[in-house]
C-alpha cells in the first residue's frame, strides 16, 4: 500500500483527504481576498540527483502566483509543451502571493521506468 503523507508547519498529515483539506486551506490563505483567482506554481529552479541505489531526488523551488498556467521557467529550463515565461510576458514578482520549496524522493517501482514517491517535503512561505 502507498502511504500519502505531507509535513507542513511542524504537523504531519496522513491520507489523501487530510492532505487535500490542508493544501486547500493553505491555498485559501495565500489567495486572501481574491478567492476567484487561481493560485498556480511557477517552478523557477529544478534540480535532480541520484538517490541511494535506484532512486532520484528532485528539488523544486519557485513562486505561487495568481494566474492560469502551471509554469516551469527557471534559468535554462523549458518543459516540453509548457508555455515559456518570455512568451507570456509575466511579471512574477508583481503576482507573487507566496514561495515554495519542495523535495521528492523517488524509488524505482515494479514496472520498467516506473517510480514511486517515497518521501515528499513541502515548505510554503506567504509573501
Amino acid at each position: 500500500p502507498i502511504l500519502f503523507l505531507i509535513s507542513f508547519s511542524g504537523k504531519t498529515y496522513i491520507g489523501q483527504n487530510d492532505i487535500f483539506s490542508t493544501l486547500s486551506d493553505i491555498r485559501r490563505k495565500l489567495a486572501g481576498c481574491r478567492p476567484q483567482e487561481k493560485i498556480v506554481h511557477v517552478v523557477q529552479k529544478l534540480q535532480c540527483r541520484p538517490h541511494e541505489h535506484d532512486g532520484v531526488a528532485i528539488r523544486a523551488s519557485g513562486s505561487f502566483i495568481l494566474g492560469r498556467h502551471f509554469l516551469i521557467c527557471g534559468n535554462g529550463v523549458q518543459a516540453e509543451g509548457m508555455p515559456n515565461i518570455e512568451e507570456l510576458s509575466l511579471d512574477v514578482d508583481s503576482k507573487r502571493v507566496g514561495t515554495f520549496y519542495e523535495q521528492f524522493i523517488l524509488e524505482s517501482g515494479n514496472s520498467i521506468g516506473g517510480f514511486l514517491i517515497c518521501k515528499q517535503e513541502l515548505y510554503i512561505l506567504q509573501a
